[in-house]
């Protein structure tokens, strides 16, 4: 287990230079990735007029790297330094994603074309974002985790708030396609800022001989499931990420179609989830340490079937986009909430030699099934229609809660982590 020590005075992250880069190279990333997210649907919504199932594939492709590819991310990750791993990933999603506006210049953009960009660049995050988690413990120090998570989820969910508002105003004036450059110009910008950071890594372990690449695959796995309170929150999040895949692969379908929205009411309802993301990393840390992880985790579960209600009660007009950004607000809170927290626990747990694999494993159980839950979507839209498949999935938002209830998370107090060790964690309530 890593050592622990007290964090330092609140607000000295951001006195840090090395963090500042490294949270501003993140956030700006963030900001164009809402941009793409925009300019991709309207892309295949309005410009292509793409299917219901066309629209599932595109979600498919942009869900199926996480299974194929988080776990060879994870050894990566732990037998290179992760800085450069980030940066080359960088680069190369600015290149793959340049490919739509030369496309529309040259030629013109098909429904394969997204499908490979989705795909390409999906895969890419994997290996990057996998780095860049587990370079946040050695980035810190010991005693920062918290802190450094809490600071980040406000960060992201600022970036995302302007990505996704500012990605519905520069897709209508710009078009979806030459909007998209504004997020591969974000991601050489990440990668300028990164470059600026002095930390030196240490180097990673020496491997022991004969040690395959399956082999270290094998113990992140034996880990995540061999240890109960890691296990219990993977298993959630599993059930989070499938439920929440399945929905948002007909959400930009069902509110430009069915309720008639312009991209640019898409992107700032879509953008508001950003102000509950915000709200979710600044309170997360004073809930935990008031009520324990176990609690605030589970309560943040508990909002998320609740703040989706909205979505499929509403009808076209201001009022329901009130009403569905009320919603994003308080998923998103809960989200940011519960992710930060979660991942900061797992963090802590990971002993140093296992950081990557143990953040890798555990998204790929949490993200393999994701691919899958788009297309049942789009299975699911096509035969049922779009409200019904939304009511269906709403309604599943309160499996992921059911499973964490069921586990040792629940009994995880104040201070729980201070002295807990993977052999010491409480058994099943």
């Amino acid at each position: 287990m890593p050592h622990r020590s007290e964090p330092d005075a609140e607000g000295s992250l951001w006195r840090d230079r090395d963090f500042r880069n490294y949270a501003f190279a993140q956030g700006i990333s963030v900001t164009g990735s809402g941009v793409t997210t925009i300019g991709l649907s309207v892309l295949a919504v309005v410009e292509l007029h793409a299917s219901t199932f066309n629209v599932a594939l595109i979600a498919f492709a942009s869900k199926l790297p996480p299974l194929l590819l988080s776990l060879h991310a994870g050894v990566l990750a732990d037998r290179r330094r992760k800085r450069p791993v980030i940066i080359t990933c960088d680069l190369l999603c600015a290149a793959v994603l340049l490919t739509l506006p030369t496309a529309q210049i040259l030629a013109r953009i098909t429904l394969i074309h997204l499908y490979a960009v989705a795909f390409t660049v999906a895969a890419l995050q994997v290996v990057g974002s996998n780095a860049s988690i587990s370079y946040l413990p050695s980035l810190l120090g010991p005693g920062r985790i918290k802190d450094g998570n809490s600071k980040m989820g406000a960060n992201n969910s600022l970036a995302d708030l302007i990505g996704t508002n500012s990605g519905g105003v520069l897709v209508t004036a710009l078009g979806a396609a030459r909007a998209v450059t504004v997020d591969a110009a974000s991601y050489l910008a990440s990668a300028l800022l990164l470059s600026r950071i002095k930390h030196r890594e240490d180097p990673p372990p020496t491997r022991t001989a004969g040690t395959s690449h399956w082999a270290e695959i094998r113990e992140g796995l034996t880990y995540t499931l061999h240890t109960p309170v890691v296990r219990s929150i993977v298993l959630s999040n599993t059930a989070t990420s499938f439920v929440l895949a399945a929905s948002s692969a007909l959400w930009s379908l069902y509110l430009l179609r069915e309720l008639h929205w312009t991209p640019t009411a898409l992107g700032i309802v879509m953008g508001a989830g950003g102000v509950g993301g915000i709200l979710g990393a600044l309170v997360w840390q004073p809930l935990e340490r008031r009520w324990g992880p176990g609690k605030v985790m589970l309560g943040a579960l508990a909002l998320n079937p609740l703040a989706q209600i909205p979505l499929v009660l509403v009808t076209p007009g201001l009022g329901g986009q009130i009403a569905i950004g009320s919603g994003m607000v308080i998923q998103t809170g809960a989200a940011v909430c519960h992710g930060g927290l979660q991942r900061a626990v797992r963090q802590e747990l990971a002993p140093d030699h296992l950081q990557g694999r143990a953040q890798a494993t555990g998204s790929w159980l949490a993200f393999s099934l994701r691919p899958f839950a788009a297309l049942a979507a789009g299975a699911l839209g096509t035969l049922l229609g779009l409200r019904p498949t939304l009511t269906l999935i709403t309604v599943a938002l309160v499996v992921p809660f059911l499973v964490l209830w069921n586990s040792p998370v629940r009994a995880l107090g104040p201070a729980a982590l201070v002295s807990l060790t993977p052999a010491e964690e409480p058994a099943n309530p």
